[in-house]
């Protein structure tokens, strides 16, 4: 009884964490940009939470993003929670498998990620017939992806913090 009260707890501080975090990125109805590039820390969250939580909670808090995405940007509608489902359970399997949790871990990951979704978007506007030229825009994906690689550890020292607070609490 404890032990789902602190897990429905955590996964609570999770959707607020991930809902503050948008909000911060889209406060004046844009999102934010530096040096002219946006700011899109999400992913770094959700591969946090599910490289310290694992497959099952990354699973969750990758729709719970994904969600967020289709609301507040709607494109093709759906699509963003299936990508960042499957980004949360491919994350937490390969953190339980392979990866050290650490935040280099989520550097990597979510870098790469950032780079994905920038050849994924292409890609789908490249279907649509909507691309004009495709090295400008991967050239513009690469340069978000390290804007948001900079900015990745405020969402990392978040998820660890509660993480750890709550795996404490499960211990006793």
């Amino acid at each position: 009884m404890q032990r789902e009260r602190i897990k429905k707890l955590k996964i609570a501080c999770y959707v607020l964490v991930l809902v503050l975090l948008f909000v911060l990125e889209t406060a004046n109805g844009s999102p934010a940009h530096m040096f002219g590039y946006r700011i899109d820390v999400l992913p770094f969250a959700v591969i946090s939470i599910a490289l310290l939580d694992g497959p099952v909670e990354g699973g969750a808090m990758g729709v719970v993003a994904g969600i967020l995405y289709d609301v507040a940007f709607p494109k093709v509608q759906g699509i963003s929670p299936i990508l960042y489902l499957l980004l949360g359970i491919g994350v937490g399997l390969l953190g339980k498998r392979l990866l050290r949790r650490i935040y280099p871990s989520v550097l990597l990951l979510g870098t790469a990620t950032m780079i994905l979704l920038g050849v994924w978007r292409l890609l789908i506007l490249l279907i649509w017939g909507q691309m004009g030229d495709a090295l400008l825009y991967l050239r513009s994906a690469c340069g978000q992806a390290l804007v948001a690689a900079a900015c990745s550890w405020v969402p990392y020292l978040v998820v660890r913090q509660i993480s750890r607070r709550f795996a404490r609490s499960e211990s006793t």
